[in-house]
């Protein structure tokens, strides 16, 4: 249990290093790719799924069992993360 919080961890950081990276923390690029008028995150994003088909894909063609995780529906965890993040947007002047 503890090994998959940090995995978990390693690969959120990880995640948001390449966000922060490539400029996706700003607010103006996130509101101009609301507004279709900034299309780099979008474009970073159909990449970023471009990737992993091409992973998955490549896991099956070589035969590694790789089956991709879909969590269950929580309700009051759900509802939860959502205030959270919204909260959070709000505060942050998004």
């Amino acid at each position: 249990m503890i090994e998959a919080g940090i995995k978990g961890l390693l690969m959120g950081a990880a995640a948001g290093f390449v966000l922060h990276r490539s400029g996706l923390t700003r607010y103006s690029r996130i509101a101009g790719a609301l507004l279709l008028q900034d299309l780099k995150a979008i474009k970073f994003m159909f990449g970023a799924l471009a990737t992993a088909m091409l992973a998955y894909g490549l896991a099956a063609a070589w035969g590694v069992p790789v089956t991709p995780r879909v969590n269950a529906y929580v309700g009051p965890a759900h509802l939860a993360g959502g205030l959270l993040f919204g909260v959070g947007m709000g505060a942050a002047g998004f």
